[in-house]
C-alpha cells in the first residue's frame, strides 16, 4: 500500500529491484481524480475510489495540508479510510497475498488491519516520518498508533530518527532500511571559472520544506556573491514563494522549474553547485524522516546544505558531506553557502566524501538483502 506515486519513487524503485528475487507485487493506492487500475513496472496498481472525480486528490501536496486549509476535505479523509478498506479486502480476498507491505501505516494501517485478521495476511509496517510527527501533535493518532504497532510482525523506519519516534510509542524492535536511489546519477560537466555558481533545491513546493529560508537567505548572499537558485518541484506554496521572489527582487536569481522527469532532475543535480535543503518542522509538526533528494545530490558528488532536523542528519555529516544549519535561520543559510562558495576545494572535497558515504551506507547492495530478509 503506497501513497502517490511522486510521493511513493523509492517504493517503487525498491519494488522493481526486488522483482529479479522472484519476489510478486500487487500494488494498492489511491486514484487520483478517477484514474484506473493499471500496470507499472510489470505490476498490477489498483487503483481505489474514495470520491467524485473532481474532489478525488486528497492525497496530492500532502493531505495533511489540505485537511488543515479546509476542513471539508475530513469528509473525503472518513471515505478515504472507510472505502479503502472494504476495497482492499476485496483485493486480497481475490489475489491471496503472502504479505500485507504497509507504507505510512496511518491511515493505511487502519485499512489493513480487517483484512489482515479476517484473512491471515501478516502485516509489515514500514514508516516514513511523517505519521509519527502527527503523532505527536495529535493525540489520537499516537493512541491508533500504539495500538497498531503491535499488530504488524515486523517494522522498519527510514531513519533512526523515525525508529526513535516509533519506539517513543512503543519499545518494540525497529529495523532501519534507508531509501536507495530512484535516479541514475549523470556525470558533472566540467565548471567554467567563469560561470555563476548555481545552487538547487529539489522537493515539493511546501511549508515543511522550508524553502521561504532560502530566499530569504539570498539577498545576503548576493551582497557578496553572484548566484543562481533554480528550483524543482511543485506544490501549494508555489504562488506564495513566487510572490516572496518578488517582493524581495530576485526573479532574475531564481528560477521555477515545475515539476521534472527522472532525466531532467538528474541533469540539474550534475549541474550544480551546491545542494540546498532547508527543512523545517512545519506547523503540523512534519519535517524531514530522511531526505532522498540528498542522498542523490550527494550519488553526483555535490556538497549539501541541509538544516540540522529529522533524519537529515543520518545522511549529512557535518562539514565532511556538508554543513548543518539550524532550522528556520535565513542568516545561517547565506552564511554556509558563502563559506562554500568561497573555498572550491573544500566544496569539491565534500563532494567526493558524501559520494563515498552513500556508496556505503545507501547503496542498493545492501538495502536489498534487507529487504529480502524482512519479507522472509
Amino acid at each position: 500500500m503506497t501513497k502517490n506515486e511522486r510521493d511513493g519513487a523509492f517504493v517503487r524503485e525498491t519494488v522493481v529491484r526486488l522483482q529479479p528475487t522472484g519476489a510478486q507485487f500487487s500494488i494498492f493506492a489511491p486514484a487520483y481524480e478517477a484514474s484506473p487500475t493499471h500496470k507499472l513496472d510489470g505490476c498490477t496498481v489498483h487503483r481505489f475510489r474514495y470520491s467524485p472525480k473532481p474532489v478525488e486528490n486528497l492525497v496530492r501536496d500532502g493531505a495533511p495540508s489540505k485537511l488543515q486549509k479546509q476542513p471539508l476535505h475530513y469528509i473525503s479523509a472518513a471515505l478515504y479510510i472507510l472505502l479503502g478498506t472494504i476495497q482492499l479486502f476485496w483485493v486480497c480476498w481475490k489475489t491471496q497475498p503472502d504479505l500485507l507491505h504497509v507504507n505510512w501505516p496511518f491511515p493505511h494501517g487502519l485499512m489493513a488491519w480487517p483484512t489482515s485478521k479476517i484473512l491471515r495476511i501478516p502485516m509489515i509496517f514500514t514508516f516514513h516520518g511523517t505519521e509519527l510527527l502527527l503523532a505527536k501533535k495529535f493525540g489520537f493518532v499516537a493512541h491508533i498508533l500504539r495500538w497498531l504497532l503491535p499488530q504488524a510482525r515486523v517494522v522498519t523506519a527510514n531513519s533512526s530518527f523515525t525508529r526513535n519516534l516509533i519506539q517513543s510509542l512503543v519499545n518494540i524492535p525497529v529495523t532501519v532500511i534507508p531509501y536507495g536511489l530512484t535516479i541514475e546519477p549523470k556525470p558533472s560537466p566540467k565548471p567554467s571559472p567563469e560561470a555563476t555558481p548555481s545552487l538547487l533545491f529539489v522537493g515539493r513546493l511546501i511549508e515543511r520544506k522550508g524553502l521561504q529560508y532560502l530566499l530569504e537567505a539570498l539577498p545576503l548572499v548576493l551582497q557578496e556573491r553572484s548566484v543562481k537558485l533554480r528550483i524543482a518541484g511543485k506544490g501549494d506554496r508555489e504562488e506564495d514563494l513566487k510572490a516572496l521572489c518578488q517582493s524581495l527582487n530576485l526573479d532574475e536569481y531564481v528560477e521555477f522549474l515545475g515539476f521534472l522527469s527522472r532525466e531532467a532532475l538528474a541533469q540539474e543535480y550534475a549541474n550544480c553547485d551546491i545542494f540546498v535543503l532547508p527543512s523545517i518542522i512545519d506547523s503540523k509538526g512534519e519535517s524531514e524522516g530522511l531526505g532522498i533528494v540528498a542522498i542523490e545530490a550527494l550519488a553526483h558528488q555535490k556538497p549539501v546544505i541541509a538544516s540540522d532536523n529529522g533524519g537529515i542528519p543520518d545522511i549529512i555529516i557535518a562539514n565532511k558531506t556538508g554543513l548543518l544549519v539550524p532550522e528556520k535561520d535565513a542568516t545561517a543559510l547565506a552564511k554556509a553557502i558563502l563559506q562554500l562558495l568561497a573555498n572550491p576545494q573544500q566544496t569539491a572535497a565534500m563532494g567526493k566524501a558524501g559520494l563515498a558515504h552513500i556508496q556505503t551506507q545507501f547503496s542498493w547492495e545492501l538495502i536489498l538483502p534487507l529487504w529480502e530478509n524482512i519479507f522472509q
